[in-house]
């Protein structure tokens, strides 16, 4: 199996392990006789302090980002890389226009812009998953501009013209699909990743995010803190659970950039 369809599979497996599959009805119930239950067939990674099912939330909590962390995603992919592919390859006073609006945007610190965004329209997924796609765009837009400014001057590209290609399939199949791909690609399991770590932080710190009796990663690791040992599965799944999806997105991110470079 090649590197290309290796990454392909880590990114598949990846979205599998954080669909939705958990169990409303057990993650949401509160037993007060079942409060602190350790590992058990009718429980395989114990309940939380309330009596709620530990594996129930930690499945339903992938519906604070599998969703939202796609639709960042396709945010910063609509936004950045028409504006950037048609400015790079035009060039002129389109290009010098777009990349001051990329630099200017890039100023504001990413986090800061999606706090600012959510202080004023609510902190709702998809609210968040809006900022975070928009806040992305400046690094996407730029990293695409930069590769066809760079490639639009390339023999193939001057041939492909003179023998009368139209300029549409030289840029959107040549430049940006085949030369640019796997640098998108790249840029968007960054993107995810970075989704991911930001609603896990907020939901842990409190105001934004997804808050109890919800669940989130994030919150289910403050909810039971101080409450269970450090090695009690009730905090290990959901530390567990972020370390190793951020490690596979991470990965495939790096085996991409090694194909693209191999």
């Amino acid at each position: 199996m090649s590197r290309v369809a290796w990454v392909l599979l880590a990114v598949v497996v990846c979205i599998g392990l954080v669909a939705p599959f958990g169990d409303w009805e057990r993650a949401m119930t509160v037993i007060p006789t079942e409060a602190g239950l350790g590992p058990s067939p009718g429980h395989p990674l114990g309940t939380d302090h309330l009596g709620r099912d530990v594996l129930a939330r930690l499945q339903l909590a992938t519906s604070a980002f599998a969703g939202p962390g796609l639709l960042a995603c396709a945010v910063a992919l609509v936004l950045a890389v028409p504006t950037a592919a048609v400015s790079a390859y035009r060039g002129g006073v389109l290009g010098s226009a777009t990349r001051f609006a990329f630099t200017s945007l890039a100023a504001i610190p990413r986090f800061v812009l999606v706090l600012l965004v959510l202080s004023i329209y609510g902190d709702s997924p998809t609210t968040l998953a809006l900022a975070v796609g928009a806040s992305y765009v400046p690094l996407l837009g730029e990293a695409v501009y930069e590769r066809i400014e760079r490639l639009r001057g390339e023999e193939y590209v001057l041939a492909s013209q003179a023998h009368g290609l139209a300029g549409g399939r030289i840029l959107w199949v040549h430049l940006v699909w085949f030369a640019c791909g796997r640098l998108i690609g790249r840029h968007l399991l960054a993107l995810f990743g970075f989704y991911l770590v930001l609603e896990t932080t907020l939901s842990y710190i409190g105001g934004f995010g997804v808050q109890e009796p919800h669940p989130s990663w994030g919150n289910m690791l403050v909810f039971e803190w101080g409450r269970r040992s450090l090695v009690d599965p009730g905090l290990l799944a959901p530390g567990i659970a972020l370390w190793a999806t951020l490690a596979l997105t991470d990965w495939a991110s790096e085996s991409l950039g090694e194909v693209e470079h191999g």
